[in-house]
């Protein structure tokens, strides 16, 4: 794969990340020699300014709709665990795929899709001119042209996975035509460039592979995309001219399609990419900060990043407003996290808890119900209160590391970087130790979830309600680990405690089952999402878009009048 451009063609290169402690007392300031990267990230900044539409006719819908469809919006995304910049998204290929049901080819869809979009509140009212339901239009018809053409002749799960998978950049191909952010491709592509050759390619079959997955990892850690987001950026890597052909003219893009489907279903799902990603996510947090720098001063970032003074202010700025951001964060996901274990804790409470205690154990034990009740979010609210924010001592040396990053070309030390090889990561000492690590470790599961039943048993809870305790609790511990990630963000100064490896040793099993429930069983069989999608969704739009046509039919009457 070709490296992602940034708006040059230079070789990617990776500076050195370490510097030596910053003298408070320099004076007067210093000026900052920027890279050729960083000369181009400037200008690739200053050449991304999106233009609003200019089209003289917007498209409005009805407020009193748009009311009722935004608190139903609101209720949805309570129920799913997604992060709030990917929501949007995932509701253009929500609504996409409810309008296959009765329209499989996606015809005529782009007008009742922008329409929902602004019931919903993505877009404000009268923001979207008229021409984008031609443009969108456009983009359904050469996706479902695509699809088409690929699945035609293909085994019933190849074809599956080509629709899901055409759906999904079908959506991102949507939002990024509705709300262009050339800006943040300039940002992710820069900081590839930049990190790119400090992952040695040992591991991997060529550099081709090890690019992928490099991108893929920055895709993940610092711009917090979804896989949908990723398969999308690496079709438009592998495919340049995919978002510039119409179905008229795709032809041109089948006999390369197919290979690059193939290519990135693989690269998503590698089996080195959460290494790569954990190795990845060390590097970040700078990167996250300069993110904030570059979009608070947009018009001064120029000579805010050559002034050392500057430039040291601006980073104690962002930082310090990034931690507060980070504890508002924390309470936000934790409620979200509360909200959707307490709904699903109801549903399972009506399901499997009560009718047990009726016609199997005869009597409703009312003990192991408050307990399920009360204790998750106890053990979320505990975790949270004891998380810790990072200080003083990080913010000094995130700009250490952003001095590094905006004046120093790799090119100049390439042959003194330190590569971070993966496969050192994954070889083992010696046979006897990985037998006895992994006794150790499956040991770990029996000794935690071996306790937790004993001490169940002990307070009277029966199989049914011990499930369901073990389930709502490893679920809060692995929301509650994802919640702490957020403060862990900005973090490259460690701050591991005494009792870390304790607690790692007793709650690293309860997180991974939490992980497991929540990517394979909840996922796959969230009762919530399918009472939504299915029984409320389709019925509740139908409604809305008909009051919505009344509407606009009694203004066009009320215009006739005058």
């Amino acid at each position: 794969m070709d490296q992602p451009n940034n708006s040059h063609d230079h070789q990617s290169n990776t500076p050195q990340l370490t510097h030596e402690s910053v003298q408070h007392d320099e004076v007067p300031s210093q000026p900052i020699v920027l890279s050729k990267y960083s000369k181009a990230l400037l200008d690739s900044w200053e050449k991304g300014v999106v233009q609003l539409s200019t089209s003289p006719v917007r498209i409005s819908v009805s407020q009193t709709v748009s009311f009722a469809a935004f608190l139903y919006e609101k209720m949805r995304n309570a129920v799913e665990f997604r992060e709030e910049h990917l929501i949007r998204r995932a509701a253009i290929e929500r609504i996409i795929k409810r309008r296959m049901i009765l329209n499989e080819n996606g015809r005529d869809i782009a007008e009742p899709l922008i329409k929902e979009l602004l019931w919903a509140r993505y877009y404000e009212n009268n923001t979207l001119g008229e021409e984008k339901i031609g443009q969108v239009q456009m983009i359904v018809d050469k996706y479902f042209f695509l699809r088409n053409e690929l699945s035609a002749g293909r085994p019933g799960k190849e074809q599956e996975s080509i629709g899901n998978f055409i759906v999904e950049v079908l959506s991102c191909e949507v939002e990024e035509l509705l709300s262009p952010n050339p800006r943040r491709e300039a940002l992710v592509n820069y900081v590839y460039q930049i990190i790119r050759t400090t992952v040695s390619s040992n591991s991997f079959k060529d550099e081709m592979e090890r690019d992928i997955q490099i991108y893929v990892a920055i895709e993940r850690t610092f711009a917090h995309a979804d896989n949908p987001t990723i398969r999308y950026h690496l079709l438009k890597l592998m495919v340049p001219h995919i978002t510039k052909i119409t179905w008229k003219t795709s032809d041109s893009v089948l006999p390369q399609l197919y290979e690059a489907f193939e290519t990135i279903e693989k690269s998503v799902t590698h089996p080195l990419g959460d290494r790569v990603r954990n190795a990845i996510r060390k590097m970040v947090p700078p990167f996250l900060i300069m993110r904030d720098m570059f979009e608070q001063n947009s018009k001064t970032i120029g000579s805010i990043i050559t002034d050392e003074t500057r430039l040291k202010h601006k980073v104690d700025e962002s930082c310090r407003k990034r931690y507060d951001e980070s504890r508002g964060r924390l309470r936000r996901t934790a409620v979200r996290s509360f909200i959707y274990i307490l709904l699903t804790k109801v549903i399972f409470a009506f399901i499997i808890e009560l009718p047990y205690d009726f016609y199997i154990a005869g009597e409703i034990s009312y003990l192991p119900i408050s307990v399920n009740v009360i204790f998750p979010p106890l053990l979320m609210t505990f975790i949270i209160i004891t998380t810790q924010i990072p200080g003083d001592d990080n913010t000094k040396r995130i700009y250490q590391l952003i001095k590094g990053i905006v004046s120093r070309d790799p090119a100049d030390d390439i042959h003194e970087q330190a590569f971070i090889d993966i496969s050192r990561r994954i070889k083992s000492r010696s046979i006897t130790f990985t037998a006895l690590f992994t006794t150790l470790y499956l040991g770990t599961y029996l000794i935690t979830f071996g306790a937790i039943i004993y001490i169940l048993t002990l307070l009277g809870f029966n199989i049914a309600s011990q499930g369901i305790f073990i389930f709502f609790v490893t679920l809060v511990t692995f929301f509650a680990f994802r919640v702490i990630s957020i403060t862990q963000e900005y973090q490259v100064v460690s701050r591991e405690g005494l009792l870390s490896p304790i607690l790692d040793f007793f709650f690293l099993p309860i997180m991974r089952v939490g992980q497991w429930l929540s990517g394979e069983v909840l996922t796959k069989f969230n009762v919530l999402m399918f009472i939504f999608d299915f029984i409320i969704e389709m019925p509740f739009k139908a409604i809305v878009e008909v009051f919505d046509e009344w509407v606009h039919f009694v203004r066009i009457k009320k215009e006739e009048i005058v």
